[in-house]
């Protein structure tokens, strides 16, 4: 599990607007190839968190030069990285800030989709 918590040092309200919203996209988007909202809550001091789904895994780019992969086994894992933007684009989401470090790949060669912050 990884939780993140929304940080009681930064009041704003357009901040919290986010983190809320985020949680909202999370709670809608289930897909194998996208890291899942497993739990949300506040807690006793309220702030506000959820709970999703580890990935233990490494960049996409890490993960094809350390693996050495070749043309078509970068393009499968970028298939994937297609289905789950595509599986968001169909629920109304846009990620916003695809970059290597927010698609890890697992050590079985599974894609995960992270960090829909600021979708």
């Amino acid at each position: 599990m990884a939780v993140k918590v929304a940080r009681p040092d930064i009041g704003s309200v357009r901040l919290n607007e986010r983190f809320l919203r985020e949680r909202r996209v999370l709670a809608n988007l289930a897909h194998p190839n996208i890291a899942g909202l497993l739990d949300s809550g506040v807690t006793e001091d309220h702030q506000h968190f959820f709970v999703m789904e580890y990935v233990d895994g490494r960049p996409i780019d890490v993960h094809c030069d350390t693996k050495g992969l070749g043309v078509d086994e970068r393009l499968q894992l970028f298939f994937d990285v297609c289905a789950a933007v595509h599986h968001a684009h169909t629920h109304l989401v846009v990620h916003r800030d695809l970059k290597a470090s927010n698609i890890l790949i697992t050590e079985s060669g599974q894609v995960k989709l992270l960090d829909f912050g600021i979708a």
